[in-house]
């Protein structure tokens, strides 16, 4: 057994299991047999660059997954997984900023994998006034939710605080920054009490409820997206944060306060 096959089985292995696909289903799948996959798993065999094709195509793997097992197998990948301080990547990020952050009305921003905030537009910047302080790094959209300064302008924080833990908890076990942070969560007792949030009539939409200005009960949700065609690991893991009012009183204010130097948080 040599160490690519090593490599590339526990990586095939991590993905079946992920998806709770036994070697059978993962064959049928992939039009192999069970002993050839379990073979794959083992190292007894060495898989081509046509069965990894295959693998990505059945399991809809993101680049950077399959960038993993081409790499894991001893091939070169298909894929780039540049720097994030790379021209290329610094011009992807321009792009969105430019193209998609600049044209959004209300706070913006792009996200890489551990959720740092890597660009944000100006409506972004009012939105986040007075929670971040002074920093040397950049700030981290998830620390920012879980920080006492944002948690105090939260109205709704124990409806709104489970779909934060929803997300920390998914994005923290694909990543150990994460995890870590996910950790501090507990230890500090934020995530504490939130199974007793639940109610059979739970909305379509979970809002964060926050006071505006003029004492205005602001409602934001946010989409979450990536550009479609990203060939790029590093820019494929990063995420584009699109904040969206959900009344007329808060799209007001938010598109008053992206007019002029308001902080929006701070109740007059």
């Amino acid at each position: 057994m040599n160490v690519y096959g090593s490599a590339f089985g526990k990586s095939l292995k991590s993905l079946r299991s992920e998806r709770s696909l036994s070697q059978a289903d993962l064959a049928g799948r992939i039009g192999s047999t069970q002993r050839h996959v379990s073979f794959l798993e083992t190292g007894r065999a060495q898989p081509s660059r046509f069965m990894i094709q295959r693998i990505e195509r059945e399991l809809a793997l993101p680049v950077s997954r399959g960038h993993v097992l081409y790499e894991t197998a001893g091939y070169a990948s298909p894929y780039k997984c540049r720097a994030e301080d790379s021209r290329d990547v610094q011009d992807a990020l321009n792009l969105i900023e430019n193209r998609l952050l600049a044209n959004w009305p209300f706070p913006a921003f792009v996200l890489d994998k551990r959720w740092t905030i890597l660009r944000v537009n100006g409506p972004g910047k009012l939105f986040l006034a007075g929670i971040t302080g002074e920093q040397n790094e950049p700030a981290n959209l998830f620390r920012v939710f879980l920080s006492p300064a944002f948690r105090e302008r939260i109205l709704n924080w124990k409806a709104a605080a489970p779909v934060f833990a929803a997300r920390l908890y998914r994005e923290a076990a694909d990543d150990p920054g994460l995890a870590t942070l996910l950790e501090e969560a507990h230890a500090s007792g934020l995530l504490d009490g939130l199974d007793e949030t639940f109610r059979e009539d739970v909305p379509v939409f979970v809002p964060v409820e926050l006071l505006g200005p003029d004492g205005v009960r602001l409602q934001v949700t946010s989409m979450i997206g990536q550009l479609a065609s990203v060939q790029d690991a590093v820019v494929e893991g990063m995420t584009i944060e699109l904040m969206v009012p959900m009344d007329a009183a808060t799209e007001t204010c938010l598109l008053s306060a992206g007019d002029q130097p308001t902080n929006l948080n701070a109740a007059e």
